[in-house]
């Protein structure tokens, strides 16, 4: 009865001990976690008439930099016109998007203008290589809205899948059953030390709503993409279209990127590509259809799952200043778009 009692008493101050540990951590990071607000404006034509439709979108994110860099998902800011973060203190600011990898589903922005690091504190970005299955963690975000809920699990898995590898680099996602919901996307993934560890970006669901898989970038991953390798934010939505699809759409190769959507403000625009106009459904896949389809870019297609590896090797051989091709569909026409290396 005595050993009972004793297992008992050790189990409830470690339980005690743990849950005043998260709580430790929440107090400690609480402040360097951001509600992103993001407005698009998408061009939409019905009735043979052309009007522009504006859509908001909201997402989380973490402050890494003293300069105002954050942290989040790249489907959050990627045709984004406006965004704005804002801090735990009510702190608004108004913020542009640096870098993205659509791929890895991970971004780069910086508040603009003089930022006050004020009731704030930056985050720690801790080695993802040193957390081990079954360790604890939790998330932070503003699920459906919901600012700084706080959700625990633990790490479930490690995954890089074929197909998100190439040459550069493996994407690594780690899962947790740690609840993931609409808004939590671009969270900080944090370890029990309070150093972010991921990036969380998408659920595994049969419902629309959290089973308890839920994914997030790794720290480690973010870090070489994003620091290391960063790419050109093109504030482009995008689809690779094959099958059934390109057959309809008249595509004249195996697959075709489909434009769905741009940013002003991206570099897809700045050099002339086209977002589509008509909302759609072919095959099952809903979609927006009227844009550019990209055949190839520099004599690079679409075909093979590594063509962002084979992209990215393609523009290493140009020069800053030189001249990039893009082969695009445009209302049945094959068009070739120019524009110069910056």
């Amino acid at each position: 009865m005595m050993k009972v009692l004793v297992s008992l008493f050790y189990f409830f101050i470690t339980f005690i001990g743990i849950a005043q540990n998260l709580a430790d951590c929440y107090e400690s990071v609480k402040s360097s976690v951001v509600v992103i607000n993001v407005l698009s404006v998408s061009p939409k034509t019905t009735k043979n008439k052309l009007t522009l439709v504006a859509k908001s979108l909201q997402g989380s994110g973490v402050l890494i930099s003293e300069k105002g860099i954050i942290w989040t998902a790249s489907h959050i800011v990627q045709a984004a016109e406006l965004v704005k973060v804002e801090f735990l203190n009510g702190a608004i600011y108004e913020a542009e998007v640096l870098t993205n990898n659509p791929l890895a589903d991970i971004a780069l922005i910086k508040i603009k203008g003089n930022f006050i690091l004020k009731d704030v504190k930056v985050a720690k970005i801790g080695n993802s290589d040193m957390l081990r299955i079954g360790e604890d963690i939790f998330i932070l975000g503003a699920p459906y809205g919901l600012k700084q809920s706080i959700s625990k699990g633990i790490l479930s898995g490690r995954h890089i899948h074929k197909g998100f590898s190439d040459d550069f680099y493996n994407i690594e996602f780690l899962q947790t059953d740690a609840a993931i919901n609409h808004g939590s996307s671009g969270g900080p993934m944090f370890n029990m030390k309070g150093e972010v560890v991921g990036i969380t970006n998408s659920i595994y669901t049969l419902s629309g709503g959290f089973n308890g898989i839920g994914f997030a970038v790794s720290s480690n991953t973010a870090k070489k993409l994003l620091k290391e390798e960063p790419t050109i934010w093109t504030g482009m939505e995008s689809i690779i279209i094959t099958g059934n699809i390109a057959k309809v759409l008249n595509v004249p190769k195996e697959s075709g990127l489909l434009i769905l959507n741009l940013s002003s403000k991206g570099m897809a625009n700045k050099i002339g590509l086209r977002a589509g106009t008509i909302d759609a459904t072919i095959d099952g896949l809903e979609i927006i259809i009227g844009g550019d389809i990209i055949l190839d870019f520099a004599g690079t297609d679409f075909s093979t799952f590594d063509f962002r590896s084979k992209i990215k090797k393609k523009l290493k051989e140009y020069d800053k200043g030189d001249v990039i091709p893009i082969t695009i569909l445009r209302n049945g026409k094959i068009l070739i778009i120019e524009f110069e290396k910056e």
